[in-house]
């Protein structure tokens, strides 16, 4: 006679014996629903702030223009050969001379224009004897004429109100070389041409350029970077509701260069761009701020956050194709995965609804939270397991399947990579980032994906966060001209 004991251990291992003699068991537990007071677990928490971007905005001062006022307020003539200057302390001599110079050359070094120009000339002088007739002798009025290297130079600079400052000054007169053909003596009177030459020619020059300087300084500079600064402060449409706002803060200015015969300013805006939903966020206009110097010449700093949107329908397709056929077996039993549904519950947590067929049929219920892993870029629900509903069902008579490895063999294939939907986001992005601004001002943008921060289920979709760098710019194709008349100035500022 079998005691009570006996009779136990038999019932127990011939359960799974007759769930198989009865056929398929159906599975059809009540889905999940969200924990109590959890719903606020769905928005995203606030992320610190990021350092500020650099947008790169060279702007190109054309010196063609200005080269052009140069020349013509400094004449390619000086003087004449007929015109006689007494030399003073000394009556009995007379000095005449007739000059021209070639066009200005032009060479840049860091704040500083340097123009130069050659300058050949004749020279005659005139000596009265006492007690008799003048007589006078020449240089340079046959052969090769004797030749005087002229320099000026500009300092330029811009001040912190976004005024042009140029100081222009001659800063030597002196003959090419010290070969006597670049002297030019009448040694028979004493009378150095060469010096007299030097002389008359160096007020000439210096009292045409500061008229010049202050027609350069005039130029409004101000309101045209101002009105780039403030392009850069509208809100850009993404996708749907979402907007990317750029956000200026500052300028500033890092070195002057010349390049193809503009003067080229590294102006540094600095910025930093967010995402945000809803509706267009309104962008006041902001007054240009005063820059600060820098040292550093402009580099690819952009930063960005990146929101890469994985909606639950392409989840369930993929974790669909990764899963479906999966065998789960235990004490003879066995079951297949059919299909994967991913849904979010509404407290942070998202459901895997698992269909399977076999000898259980029907729908099983796992939740969990979706975490990060950062080394696989991929999205993994560490916590994933039974929901209470699909539990309690398995107790009743399906308790075999809570033993198999569904679960843990879930946790590990049950992952999704989170590159695609942040690439989609990244080249949209970058698309919306390349665009024209304005009229002959472009802006330049390149992302790189870079560090994951979070992902939150949200109702509609996976939100996937991360930081991104990159570079912004401004492709600016017209040069800043000198010498605009009032008109063009109004019509450069109505655009």
């Amino acid at each position: 006679m079998l005691s009570a004991i006996q009779i136990r251990l038999i019932a127990l291992t011939s359960a799974p014996l007759l769930i198989a003699a009865c056929g398929s068991s159906d599975l059809a537990p009540i889905a999940p629903r969200p924990l109590a007071n959890s719903l606020a677990t769905t928005m995203l928490p606030a992320l610190p702030p990021l350092p500020p971007s650099v947008v790169d905005a060279p702007i190109s001062y054309a010196l063609a223009p200005a080269l052009d006022a140069l020349e013509r307020a400094v004449p390619r003539t000086f003087g004449d050969i007929e015109h006689r200057m007494v030399i003073p302390g000394n009556t009995r001599q007379q000095v005449a001379f007739f000059a021209k110079r070639t066009p200005f050359t032009v060479a840049f070094d860091g704040h500083r224009i340097t123009l130069a120009t050659t300058v050949t000339y004749q020279g005659r002088g005139w000596y009265k004897p006492p007690l008799a007739p003048t007589v006078s002798a020449s240089c340079g009025t046959t052969g090769d004429a004797p030749r005087l290297r002229v320099i000026l130079t500009t300092d330029v600079d811009i001040t912190k109100q976004w005024v042009l400052a140029t100081r222009t000054k001659v800063r030597s007169i002196t003959p090419v070389s010290t070969t006597p053909r670049d002297e030019c003596r009448v040694t028979m009177f004493k009378i150095d041409v060469t010096d007299r030459v030097v002389k008359a020619l160096e007020p000439q020059l210096s009292e045409r350029l500061p008229p010049l300087d202050r027609q350069i300084a005039a130029f409004d500079i101000h309101t045209r970077i101002e009105r780039w600064y403030n392009l850069l402060n509208k809100s850009i449409h993404m996708r749907d509701s979402l907007w990317l706002v750029l956000a200026p803060e500052g300028v500033k200015l890092g070195d002057l260069a010349l390049r193809d015969s503009a003067l080229v300013a590294d102006v540094r805006l600095t910025a930093r761009p967010f995402l945000v939903s809803g509706p267009r966020p309104p962008r006041p206009f902001t007054p240009l701020p005063p820059f600060t110097k820098t040292d550093h010449t402009v580099g690819d700093s952009a930063r960005f956050r990146l929101e890469g949107l994985l909606a639950y329908d392409d989840a369930s397709a993929t974790l669909t194709q990764k899963l479906s056929g999966l065998k789960i077996k235990r004490f003879g039993q066995s079951l297949q995965i059919a299909k994967v549904r991913v849904y979010a519950i509404g407290d942070g947590r998202v459901v895997f609804d698992v269909g399977v067929k076999g000898d259980i049929v029907g729908n099983a219920y796992f939740v969990g939270t979706p975490k990060l892993d950062t080394l696989t870029r991929t999205l993994t629900v560490p916590d994933l397991d039974f929901d209470v509903a699909t539990s309690n069902a398995l107790v009743r008579g399906l308790a075999w399947l809570k033993k198999a490895d569904m679960v843990s063999d879930l946790r590990k294939r049950a992952r999704l990579p989170l590159d695609p939907p942040l690439e989609e986001l990244r080249n949209r992005a970058e698309q919306v980032l390349d665009r024209e601004l304005t009229e002959g001002v472009r802006l330049k943008g390149k992302i790189n994906t870079g560090r994951l921060i979070d992902v939150v289920a949200q109702t509609r979709w996976l939100v996937v966060r991360a930081e991104a760098t990159g570079s912004l710019g401004l492709h600016i194709d017209r040069e800043i001209e000198f010498g605009k008349t009032e008109r063009s100035k109004s019509k450069s500022k109505a655009q």
